[in-house]
């Protein structure tokens, strides 16, 4: 054999090697089409049994087109059907017309991802409230019925105050050992994030959950830990990746905004638009679509500064979305609407205790996003 038959015969052998690669990623696909029974070619030789074969095999190397075309059809069925739960859940809420609002902000990539501590709880990071008990179990002298007081009625800032005035070295000690990038799992709704969301993302979370789902997908440009700043707001105003961690980082105990004190501090009491933080909140809320995930939306700062910025009038407020459990009690759902509503804040209930629905809404999100499905109510 020539060298040149030769090389013609290794193209060919890694070209069917490659095709039989492609073939087999669609493992799903294959064993739907297949169905139970194999495709069956008799022979005209009395002492042969019927030759047995895979359909989707045959279909894949008789005719790839055809084979493309089913599993395109395919794909978009079991795409629909996965996401009929909270497209129900859309239709019955009256959501359609926010919802569609919500993804055509996605594809315009004005959504800026707004996360809170119930995205990183599947993660093995503890929301505010467990944290925080946590840290006073380690403070024996500590006053624990007035700030396990403070914590069940989500004074979570005035709690934390307390921590620290009794011990600030071990607060800090704490939040630098609790939330290290070592104990970040990555798993849950956080993983979807990326696949919509491509420029700036706010947190109040100090781990690193952001920066390891993003790790080897995107890169940010500019980043502000507390009142820190790197190049942030040249980068915020040019649409570039961003991310502002408003409590701080865990690794940097100089960025660390978690009590009163240094909340007034960083936003000024009353509220100081001049100062980093705030200046940064407003202009996000003032030129993106905020989607709130894993944050309670109970009354906070952040609320109240997004209040003082709309009462101001001077900007044309974009809408806000936010996904959220129902309040079980109607009166106290409608007023928690209501006040969203007045910030422009559009709530995409689900069921309480059903935190599922976070996930199911980000998936139907992402695959919109990248036109896997077709989104129309």
């Amino acid at each position: 054999m020539s060298d040149a038959d030769k090389q013609q015969k290794h193209l060919v052998s890694e070209a069917l090697r490659l095709l039989g690669d492609q073939y087999e990623t669609n493992k799903d696909f294959n064993e739907f089409f297949d169905g139970e029974e194999p495709l069956s070619i008799s022979s005209p030789r009395q002492d042969v049994d019927a030759y047995q074969y895979e359909r989707s095999k045959v279909l894949f190397w008789v005719d790839r087109e055809a084979y493309d075309d089913e599993r395109t059809a395919w794909e978009n069925e079991t795409n629909q059907a996965k996401h009929n739960e909270v497209t129900e859940l859309i239709r019955a809420g009256g959501l359609i017309a926010p919802f569609q609002d919500l993804l055509d902000a996605v594809e315009r990539g004005r959504v800026v991802p707004f996360i809170g501590a119930g995205m990183t709880k599947p993660m093995g990071m503890p929301l505010w409230g467990e944290a925080l008990k946590q840290l006073l179990a380690r403070l024996p002298a500590a006053d624990g019925p007035a700030i396990t007081a403070l914590i069940d009625a989500g004074q979570y800032l005035a709690a934390a105050q307390a921590l620290v005035d009794h011990d600030a070295v071990q607060v800090t000690n704490f939040v630098r050992t609790i939330y290290r990038i070592q104990k970040i799992k990555l798993a849950g709704p956080m993983l979807l994030v990326p696949r919509f969301a491509k420029g700036c993302i706010v947190t109040t979370n100090f781990d690193d959950a952001i920066e390891q789902t993003y790790r080897d997908k995107v890169e940010f440009n500019a980043y502000m830990h507390g009142t820190q700043e790197h190049n942030f707001f040249p980068r915020l105003v040019r649409g570039d990746r961003c991310l502002l961690k408003l409590h701080g980082d865990a690794d940097n105990p100089a960025t660390h905004i978690l009590t009163q004190t240094q909340y007034a501090d960083a936003y000024g009491n009353p509220l100081d638009f001049h100062k980093p933080l705030p200046k940064a909140l407003r202009q996000i809320f003032v030129s993106q679509s905020l989607l709130f995930l894993g944050c309670s939306l109970d009354q906070d700062w952040t609320l109240e500064l997004f209040e003082q910025a709309k009462r101001a009038d001077e900007y044309a407020i974009p809408n806000h979305y936010a996904i959220l459990p129902a309040p079980e009690d109607p009166q106290a759902k409608q007023q928690k609407e209501t006040r969203l509503l007045t910030l422009n804040i559009q709530p995409l209930w689900y069921p309480v205790g059903q935190h599922e629905f976070v996930d199911r809404y980000l998936q139907l999100i992402a695959d919109v996003a990248e036109r896997r499905i077709n989104y129309n109510g």
